[in-house]
């Protein structure tokens, strides 16, 4: 049995990965130009003020990881090493942050766009950049067929060996 819309889907599955990777990285490029814009001192008082250990070089650092993370999550460069650090940075917001504002709350941000983030990331971690990206352009990541169920096969038994 054919799935509805699979002979289209399935010339088309290169895209999932680079709309993933453009979705989420643009969030983290968009972000991380925000704080360095700003000026990442201003950024560093509110990590202070939520018990972030060393604020001003935490603040570097997740500047440094989204602005330029998103740009590489974007173009598909070292994509599955440019996730780890904004896994961490997720984490880090969801539990440091986050956890005590809630998941959606009506008057400010919960945790649902961190945790939405999150989920791409580990998305583009296990399912990597896909074709259509340098690291595949440029046989950084080999592209795999997805996994297929294999079918089960007729077990026959010699009547000798009974």
């Amino acid at each position: 049995m054919k799935a509805i819309g699979s002979s289209f889907l399935g010339r088309s599955s290169d895209l999932g990965p680079l709309l993933l990777r453009i979705g989420v990285g643009g969030v983290f490029a968009a972000h991380g130009w925000q704080k360095f814009d700003n000026g990442v001192s201003n950024f560093a008082p509110t990590l202070e003020a939520e018990n972030v250990p060393a604020p001003e070089v935490v603040a570097w650092l997740i500047t440094i990881a989204e602005g330029i993370g998103g740009i590489a999550l974007i173009l598909g460069v070292f994509t599955r090493l440019v996730t780890l650090p904004l896994i961490a940075v997720m984490v880090g917001a969801i539990v440091l942050i986050k956890a005590e504002v809630g998941f959606i709350v009506m008057d400010g941000p919960g945790a649902e766009l961190d945790t939405a983030l999150l989920a791409g990331l580990l998305g583009l971690l296990f399912i990597g950049p896909g074709r259509l990206s340098l690291d595949g352009m440029l046989g950084m990541e080999t592209a795999t067929a997805p996994a297929s169920v294999p079918r089960a096969t007729a077990v026959h038994r010699d009547a000798s060996s009974t």
